[in-house]
């Protein structure tokens, strides 16, 4: 037998039901069951193509005859065999030839019916068709065996080759569509030392035979092709894919599964897990509930792992390097020791990971999900999803999930988030780090901070530390780093101004300095509504008619604090960009507070004596369309804010700070609110990918 690898087969199910007391219960149910089997990607295979299942009453023999010459068409146009399914009455046999009922009504003239036997034999002589495997499921059926002088000596000249699986002798009544259910069943469950496939063989047969009671179930067997190519399977065997060995993630996590029902039991392949919870269910009182709903899970795991490696082997295998699928497992969200190691993970090893420690707390494969969707973006980039990877992504349940990674990591290049914390009080306790790719979150985690600037300095290096790995991983410097802080610490302690090393942050990174008050708002304040003060912003820089500019507070707006909340009552929240050109002689910080729960973006200079605010003006005027970016790369020229030409305007930005809001910042400060503003040390490793 030659391995059939991932062919292309086609597929036609029809389902003819008769009117009346000739109905047949269950018909339907029975044909959609075998066609759900015949097109799942891992058992039949077939292409589930529109028109593929033909179902109702009275649909008549032209439109079945038309729907099996579609069928053998579209498998002749790729070179694949076709298989055909009858579910129905059948009447006639006996000698006479087996008509399967496609008029609605038993007793109807022979030509408002369909001739099995010649239909069969047509298919059998279709010129490019590789094959034929014929299921009926009729009263009578073995009257459907085709005319051997039409098959050997037909317009193929007998070099074709065919299976014919039938309910029932020619002198036989067939009962509730037992052939069809059984097969589906059977199909779905495997076949003991079948091998890789099963075919219409003696061994399927008896297996049909032990299921269905008061029938006769027969098979016919025909092959005159000298050049067959793969052999003419019906599926593929489940149990010989549950017998594959496992790798060692899923074989760690399979032998601590059994140990908690019990220490001696012994499982250590899908199968042998999947005969042993058919046989003890959950009533059966067999070890600890908890303990065998683990293994229920496993067992679900190691499907959806098996599945994603066949996937993944298939479709990007062909393009993945080692480094490659490190990238892909850092995209992922994976743990960094398992792409970092010497020896390049396998993909087996990053499938099995995935499946078993990253399903979320409501049980879906997140994890492999967002695998899937970095191999995606790795390997295939700007490609639609193969046929093959949507599928699995339905089968699986994680399409949603697949497509908003992919949108999260197609925007973009490493980028390290840090909130500064305070936790209520004057002093920074605390740097949250996440590690983003696009808007992709690959890892986070939290570094306590000692007191006063020094404290502050070892957490931010640390933070920074802990993230070069995850850039080497991606082979790309880390450029860009968020900083986010409360009022007081952000005029405390400017982040882009704080060593790292030996070097001010704000030299060796583009720093963005932004405000924390949309993670955790100011007293009186719901995140909500801090969100939609963010939204109003974004819309109005983005529509070009809100916000133009940066909006100058006037000396006289700064004189007191009840004159800034007086001013600022007059205006909309989130609809300007406020600026300061020189700071007030008191309650700056306060001032500062107030702006900002007002609209989360704000300008304002770096040191407390202007000697010309008007040029800092034009500066910012002149180059506000590229804020912050371009205050950045002013101070990485000019750390000390001072700029000794007046013809360096970009320069004069350096004597400028600002807090700013984006798309970026606000998409992740959405995303923390919907985890409810849990920290990094109070998430599982499940909620954190």
């Amino acid at each position: 037998m030659t391995d059939a690898g991932n062919p292309i087969r086609h597929v036609l199910v029809v389902g003819a039901q008769c009117e009346g007391g000739d109905n047949l219960e269950g018909l339907e149910d029975a044909a959609r069951d075998l066609h759900a089997v015949l097109v799942d990607p891992d058992l039949g295979g077939c292409v589930n193509r529109e028109g593929s299942l033909l179902l109702g009453t009275n649909l008549g023999a032209d439109a079945v005859r038309k729907a099996v010459e579609r069928a053998a068409e579209a498998a002749r146009d790729d070179g694949s065999p076709l298989v055909l399914a009858l579910l129905g009455h059948g009447e006639g046999g006996e000698g006479a030839p087996l008509y399967f009922v496609t008029s609605g009504r038993r007793n109807a003239q022979p030509l408002a019916n369909l001739d099995v036997s010649s239909l069969l034999e047509a298919a059998l002589n279709h010129s490019g068709l590789t094959g034929l495997i014929a299921i009926v499921d009729t009263c009578f059926s073995g009257a459907a065996v085709p005319n051997a002088s039409a098959t050997t000596a037909g317009l193929q000249g007998g070099m074709t080759r065919g299976s014919l699986l039938f309910a029932a002798t020619a002198k036989q009544p067939a009962f509730g569509m037992q052939l069809s259910r059984q097969l589906a069943l059977l199909i779905r469950e495997g076949l003991p030392d079948a091998g890789h496939f099963l075919e219409v063989d003696s061994a399927l047969l008896q297996e049909l035979r032990d299921r269905i009671a008061g029938q006769n179930v027969g098979r016919n067997n025909y092959d005159g092709d000298p050049y067959p190519g793969d052999s003419l399977w019906l599926a593929r065997n489940r149990r010989a894919c549950l017998n594959h060995s496992l790798g060692s993630v899923s074989s760690e996590v399979v032998r601590a599964a059994v140990r908690r029902i019990d220490p001696s039991l012994r499982l250590s392949t899908e199968a042998e897990i999947d005969a042993w919870l058919r046989e003890n269910p959950p009533t059966a009182g067999v070890g600890p509930w908890a303990a065998v709903q683990r293994l229920h899970e496993v067992k679900d795991e190691l499907t959806a792992a098996r599945r994603t490696l066949a996937v993944g082997n298939k479709v990007f295998g062909p393009d993945l390097t080692e480094e490659s699928l490190r990238l892909a497992g850092m995209l992922a969200g994976l743990p960094l020791h398992l792409v970092r190691q010497e020896r390049a993970p396998t993909l087996r090893n990053l499938v099995e990971h995935a499946a078993h420690r990253g399903r979320d707390v409501h049980g879906s494969h997140r994890a492999l999900a967002h695998l899937v969707a970095a191999m995606t973006h790795v390997a295939r980039p700007g490609a639609r999803l193969a046929e093959e990877v949507t599928a699995l992504a339905l089968d699986l349940d994680f399409s949603f999930t697949v497509n908003s990674r992919l949108g999260e990591l197609d925007e973009g290049t490493t980028r390290l988030v840090l909130v500064l914390a305070d936790d209520g009080g004057e002093s920074v306790v605390r740097v949250d780090a996440w590690l983003h790719f696009g808007r992709a979150v690959l890892g986070n985690k939290r570094f306590s901070c000692g007191p006063g600037a020094e404290g502050l300095k070892t957490a931010l290096a640390k933070a920074v530390a802990w993230a070069a790995p995850w850039a080497n991983v991606a082979r790309e410097p880390l450029e860009h780093i968020d900083v986010a802080a409360p009022t007081l610490a952000l005029l405390d302690f400017p982040p882009e101004e704080q060593f790292v090393g030996t070097r001010r942050l704000g030299v060796n990174y583009t720093v963005t300095t932004r405000w924390s008050g949309l993670l955790t708002p100011p007293p009186d304040t719901t995140l909500e509504d801090m969100l939609q003060v963010g939204e109003r912003l974004l819309a109005s820089l983005k529509d070009g008619t809100g916000c133009t500019g940066p909006k100058w507070l006037h000396e006289e707006q700064l004189g007191t604090i009840e004159r800034l909340r007086e001013h600022l009552g007059n205006h909309r929240v989130g609809r300007q960009v406020w600026a300061v050109a020189s700071l007030p002689k008191t309650d700056w910080a306060l001032m500062a507070q107030e702006l900002l729960e007002h609209t989360p973006a704000l300008v304002w200079p770096r040191q407390r004596h202007v000697t010309d605010d008007q040029v800092i003006k034009a500066s910012v005027e002149k180059h506000w369309r590229a804020l912050p970016r371009q205050i950045a790369r002013a101070y990485q020229d000019h750390p000390t804010g001072v700029v000794q030409s007046l013809n360096d305007d970009l320069g004069h930005l350096a004597a400028v700070r600002a807090v700013w809001h984006d798309k970026d910042w606000h998409a992740f400060c959405a995303r923390r609110a919907r985890a409810v503003v849990q920290a990094p040390h109070e998430m599982t490793p499940k909620e954190r990918t």
